[in-house]
């Protein structure tokens, strides 16, 4: 592993390229926050309240499954019935959230409410696209070995669909983060996630660039993280990002580069780093690199240890 701590200065260096313009202050952007009445509640309602300092403008929504009625089970029956039939089930809904969010900030705060039916990843995800929200918050918790292995989650899986970046906040989180880790490949996706997290960042914290680099280098076609890698060298593309984010800005940025499996790698940097937020762009890259790297966003947000903020590719890219 080598770790270095880069000071580049803002300068003209700083790159051009137009990304997401989030969490600067002065500008709004609508944020749809995607909650339950549950544990993980809390924690993300705080942090859209956080937020909303930060630009946003939120709304806010729960997705409940239709439960197709089971034979013999009439607890299904009386669910299907409810969620089909009637204003007053929705209504319901919407106060029991209310409540929450009241219960946690101490106040109301007049954010718009909503219940939707239906598989819950498709949608928040198709809710978000329709609001033109530009963030979705969800809630995330830690997952065990076994349930790790059964598979995907609903922020996972909406972190997979979404067209616009995805921050799965962890239960217990307190504040907006001072330390951030960003996996970076380089590439535009994961550039923007990077800008994101340095926007993000207190304005006194530290934003961690962590690269992992394949045992066998491999650059297909598109691929322009590593054909800049391959160009100009990690060192060079590191100083460039790191003069790009830090641009007037008083964040530190502090740099890593590891070798080896990405998943494993990046969960290894984190377990050393302990950053408030990891940073990643979602893996939608060709076949042979979604076989090297696998699921490497989904093993991190699938362990939970962490808050979570995933950047998928514009839809120009």
């Amino acid at each position: 592993m080598i770790a270095d701590t880069l000071t580049a200065p803002g300068s003209a260096t700083a790159g051009t390229r137009s990304f997401r313009h989030l969490f600067v202050r002065g500008a709004s952007y609508k944020l749809l926050l995607a909650i339950e009445p549950d544990d993980n509640a809390p924690a993300a309602i705080q942090f859209t309240d956080a937020l909303a300092e930060r630009g946003a403008v939120p709304s806010v929504l729960r997705s409940l499954e239709l439960m197709v009625p089971v034979a013999g089970v009439p607890e299904t029956t009386i669910l299907y019935a409810e969620a089909t039939l009637g204003a007053d089930f929705y209504e319901d809904q919407e106060h029991i959230i209310a409540s929450t969010i009241r219960n946690v900030l101490g106040t109301d705060r007049g954010w718009p409410i909503s219940t939707v039916v239906g598989d819950p990843p498709s949608t928040i995800v198709r809710e978000a696209e329709e609001r033109g929200a530009e963030l979705l918050v969800v809630g995330i918790h830690h997952h065990g070995r076994l349930a790790q292995a059964l598979g995907e989650n609903t922020a996972t899986r909406v972190m997979a669909k979404a067209a616009m970046p995805v921050l799965g906040v962890r239960r217990g989180t307190i504040g907006l983060p001072r330390r951030i880790m960003v996996a970076t490949d380089f590439g535009d996706a994961s550039i923007e996630a990077a800008h994101l997290a340095a926007n993000l960042a207190d304005p006194l914290g530290t934003v961690t660039l962590v690269h992992v680099k394949l045992p066998s280098f491999i650059v297909e076609e598109g691929d322009e993280g590593a054909a800049l890698v391959q160009r100009e060298g990690i060192e060079h593309a590191f100083l460039h990002l790191s003069a790009s984010i830090s641009h007037g800005k008083t964040i530190r940025v502090e740099t890593v580069t590891r070798t080896g499996d990405a998943g494993a790698e990046l969960l290894a940097a984190a377990e050393q780093i302990n950053p408030d937020m990891i940073a990643t762009a979602s893996q939608r890259h060709g076949l042979v690199t979604r076989m090297l790297l696998g699921s490497v966003g989904r093993k991190l947000v699938r362990d939970g240890h962490w808050s979570m903020l995933v950047t998928p590719p514009t839809r120009a890219a």
